[in-house]
């Protein structure tokens, strides 16, 4: 009988392990992860039957053959042992051993601290599985298939790290929009650099990428100026979009010495690290590349949430706020606030779970159409009849393709100095499409019971944009911008690089760079319950055309601009 064990260490998920039906299932709280190919690190826990036997309290209960004793004797076949779990498929980050070929590793400072336990430090088997909702009924046969479940390393401190913090410089970048946190972010890198590293020479490169171009306009960060930053909006170091030269970026790395390289961006940003550390492989040096992923739509995918996704929510939500405000003051009141959110709309989904007094909510997941049963305009003319008033909320990325086929052009989408397309404003044009249609509508009941003194629509346009993005971080993104840049500097500092560190279900992780760029998270609409609790608190509706012919149907929804969910035929 085959049996699996697995260490107690390396704990992070349950899982229940059997390899034959009669065989007994081993439980534990945790599942030993080993990386599908060696790294310059030996694990501590990886055993084979030849080992002597480990301490039976860090082993699970689990099925020896009938005459082993309980205390683990000495013979062969009833050694514990561990084995690659083969459901486990662990995204491995480059280390710059992988291409220098020095694996000389250095004592962690951090050892050296009194009040810093061993416990502290995480092994490097640990990992945490990205699926953590699984199926009562699978099989051993579904794992035979071939199905392997993803996980990453754990983020956190090494005991041993790859760099020399005697001669270690490093240098951090800023680039793409503002966003709460940034400051943050460079302080605690600094910090902890500084305090926990001892690395005196910490630069701060100004105004993005760009800034790799005059090095002698870097500025030597320490921990008085850095101080205060958490409280403080924007990035002391400045930003910009666009300036990417890679080449001429790692020139400037070699030549100032920097081996500990932090980039704080976006997509956009995270593309332009990808291929500094793709350079940086190439010339093989031993310089590591380390991201904080930065964008206040939460569009990253695998993480949890970004930085700064809270606070801009918390802005949002005050302005949803101030347009109910004004729209209750007034006959037949419109409230419209337009929020971030190129091609995701969390930030309007959450705001408006979070204001509880919006009517629409449109994001760039869901096409909508004006006219016709189920479109938004006989939805808000019913609110304001019923309600006397509406509250409409836009994420900047929605209605993009009405906005295109209203302007019957055929012309390329113009492009920001990160490569982004430049989008339309979509938050004047849909308060123009809605005044002109409702003002129709009130004025075909003008005189009636429903509207006797004959108003018309009192339209109020609030975007809060920059309020998002400038506003210093509340207090949860300060607490989570704390942990990604401490555990960008412990992972730069073991060696990893082209990765950035984000949570992954509560826990902090490093992903490696090629596994999101040029990716995107979105609204799942078909399963995200937190949108199916937009539609019940809006009573929006959900954009179906109601029809018998299914051709009929895909003609109107083109013809509208919107899209087909299904018809009562389907």
């Amino acid at each position: 009988m085959k049996i699996h064990y697995y260490s107690s260490l390396a704990v992070l998920v349950a899982v229940a392990s059997a390899t034959q039906s009669n065989s007994a299932a081993i439980f534990s709280t945790a599942a030993f992860v080993q990386s599908p190919k060696p790294h310059a690190y030996t694990s501590k826990l990886k055993r084979n039957p030849l080992s002597p036997p480990l301490n039976p309290t860090l082993l699970l209960s689990a099925a020896l053959p009938d005459d082993c004793d309980d205390d683990l004797d000495d013979r062969e076949e009833c050694q514990p042992f561990y084995e690659p779990h083969e459901l486990w498929n662990v995204e491995v980050v480059d280390r710059i051993s992988d291409w220098t070929g020095n694996k000389e590793m250095f004592p962690n400072p951090l050892t050296l601290k009194e009040n810093i336990p061993n416990s502290w430090f995480v092994d490097e088997d640990a990992a945490v599985a990205a699926k953590v909702q699984v199926d009562a009924h699978e099989t051993d046969e579904d794992h035979e298939k071939g199905l392997r479940s993803e996980a990453f390393f754990l983020a956190g401190p090494r005991l041993e790290i790859a760099h020399d913090v005697t001669k270690s410089k490093a240098a951090i970048v800023t680039c793409g929009g503002l966003c709460p946190g940034l400051n943050t972010v460079v302080r605690e890198v600094v910090m902890c650099l500084k305090r926990q590293y001892g690395i005196s020479d910490v630069y701060g490169v100004p105004a993005g990428y760009r800034g790799f171009k005059e090095p002698e306009k870097w500025r030597l960060l320490d921990e008085v100026i850095v101080s205060n930053l958490h409280n403080i909006g924007g990035s002391i170091l400045g930003s910009s979009r666009g300036g990417h030269d890679t080449g001429a970026i790692v020139d400037t790395l070699v030549e100032e010495n920097i081996n500990l390289l932090f980039v704080v961006g976006g997509d956009g940003t995270v593309r332009g690290a990808e291929k500094i550390a793709e350079e940086v492989k190439r010339r093989g040096l031993s310089i590591s590349v380390a991201v904080v992923p930065k964008t206040i739509d939460n569009d990253v995918p695998l993480l949890d949430r970004t930085f700064g996704f809270e606070t801009a929510v918390d802005a949002a939500r005050d302005a949803i706020n101030v347009a109910n405000v004004e729209a209750e003051g007034f006959p037949f009141g419109l409230g419209v606030v337009k929020v971030m959110g190129r091609n995701s709309g969390f930030i309007a989904m959450h705001s408006t779970l979070g204001a509880r007094v919006v009517d629409l909510c449109l994001v760039p997941e869901v096409k909508f159409y004006f006219d016709g049963p189920g479109g938004i305009v006989d939805h808000i003319y019913e609110r304001l009849l019923s309600h006397g008033k509406a509250v409409v909320v836009v994420a900047e990325g929605a209605g993009q393709d009405l906005i295109v086929a209203s302007a019957d052009t055929k012309k390329e989408p113009k492009r920001d100095a990160s490569g982004n397309v430049l989008l339309e404003d979509v938050g004047p044009w849909l308060c123009r499409k809605l005044k002109k249609r409702l003002d129709t509508k009130l004025e075909s009941i003008s005189g009636t019971s429903l509207n006797i003194h004959g108003d018309k629509l009192t339209l109020k346009y609030v975007d809060p944009s920059y309020m998002v993005r400038g506003v210093p971080p509340n207090t949860a993104d300060n607490v989570y911008c704390t942990q990604l840049a401490h555990n960008a500097v412990h992972g730069a500092l073991a060696g990893m690089t082209s990765f950035l560190v984000g949570s992954i279900n509560g826990r902090e992780c490093y992903v490696p760079i090629k596994l999101v760029a040029n990716k995107r998270n979105v609204i799942d609409t078909a399963h995200q319950s937190l949108w199916e609790y937009v539609v019940f608190d809006t009573a929006q509706p959900s954009f179906i055309i109601d029809s018998d012919d299914r051709d009929e149907a895909d003609v109107l929804i083109s013809a509208s601009g919107g899209v087909i969910l299904a018809t009562d035929d389907s």
